[in-house]
């Protein structure tokens, strides 16, 4: 099989000819190129030559499972859904990127998303969180767009399929970030009726724009982001509220579409993996990033929603080559077995990964 058939053929639940890789690497390959962070996040054209590196090291690396063109420096400072501290720009230049949660969005501002629109309002919030202007806001767009244009094309060359054509996060996890969690929560009990007219405002939003994003790109692929919310913290009443109808309704508009979900589950959905029963078999991908029990969701989804995952990032900083090999090898064995199964990493391979541990995910599928 070619990478993109292999992708395609696991993710509808068919069997592969081998199981495909899909580590999610980022800034990990810039220190492993011998870049500082800075130098990854802000130069396009060094985080390319440290993604090729790792690749000729590793061919077996057969998915490019990257969102680099969301957080580009220039991008995230300009557009990015909260307020970061850069490497090289806020920290050290050796440091990983950090988020800045505070409460930069407030009840008014709701009322002023149904008033204008979905654009009107994330323009007044970029304005407001990065200091930008309107131009500085369309030059980065731009910049986006054409960072994952370049990322396709050069995985292409690298002999890679590309996993996403666009980048949606569902809207209650955007404006739990912009409101700030403590502020969201509080909206769900205080304010519900108003909360729902904005997250279906801002989800019909989202959902055109990822969508003429997967159509540019020509990826029928979408990377569609869920964390924070789920039985680990509210409860399911409140989850099936403020969350599940949004990312249900995320997940079948985009199938209408002819758009594939990659559902990227940040944080612990073991006790809501019951709801993914609700989604059509064998038309989307769950990405899980170690919090959740990747074994219980095996159980229970198996058959019905392929699984990626989910080498996390604790063992692939304090753990040991072969726990690394062992525990490889136990996914492959157990979730390998059937169909619908791509190994991948838990969410990022960390900034401060071993190197012997990288080298023993990718090798355990020689």
């Amino acid at each position: 099989m070619t990478p993109e058939e292999r992708l395609q053929t696991a993710i509808s639940l068919g069997k592969t000819d081998r199981i495909p890789c899909a580590p999610m690497i980022e800034s990990y390959a810039g220190r492993r190129a011998g870049f500082t962070n800075y130098e990854f996040m802000y130069d396009y054209r060094k985080a390319e030559t440290a993604f090729d590196r790792l690749h000729r090291e590793y061919p077996v690396w057969d998915v490019m499972r990257s969102v680099y063109f969301v957080f580009h420096g220039p991008v995230q400072k300009a557009v990015g859904f909260i307020k970061p501290m850069m490497p090289g720009v806020d920290l050290p230049a050796e440091s990983e990127y950090q988020m800045v949660e505070y409460e930069a969005v407030d009840r008014g501002d709701y009322h002023f998303l149904l008033d204008a629109g979905y654009r009107a309002f994330f323009r007044r919030y970029w304005k407001r969180v990065h200091q930008v202007s309107d131009r500085q806001i369309e030059k980065a767009e731009r910049l986006k767009l054409d960072i994952l244009k370049s990322e396709i094309k050069n995985a292409g060359a690298r002999g890679q399929a590309f996993l996403y054509g666009g980048f949606i996060v569902l809207a209650p996890m955007v404006l739990s970030l912009m409101r700030s969690l403590q502020e969201f929560i509080r909206d769900m009990y205080q304010v519900p009726s108003l909360l729902e007219r904005v997250l279906e405002e801002m989800t019909a939003g989202l959902l055109a724009a990822v969508i003429a994003c997967a159509r540019e790109t020509g990826i029928p692929r979408v990377f569609v982001g869920a964390a924070r919310l789920t039985g680990r913290l509210i409860s399911k009443s409140l989850f099936e509220r403020f969350v599940w109808p949004f990312l249900k309704e995320t997940v079948l508009q985009l199938l209408a579409a002819g758009i594939t979900p990659v559902i990227h589950l940040d944080s612990d959905w073991t006790k809501n993996l019951e709801y993914f029963l609700q989604l059509p078999a064998g038309r989307v991908a769950i990405e899980l990033d170690g919090a959740t029990d990747i074994f219980q969701a095996h159980r229970l989804l198996s058959g019905h929603a392929c699984i990626i995952g989910d080498v996390g990032a604790p063992l692939l900083t304090i753990g040991t080559p072969q726990q690394i090999r062992d525990y490889c090898q136990t996914l492959l064995r157990e979730l390998g077995r059937d169909r619908g199964f791509i190994l991948g990493s838990g969410c990022h391979i960390p900034l401060q990964a071993k190197h012997e541990n990288v080298d023993a995910f990718f090798q355990a599928l020689q």
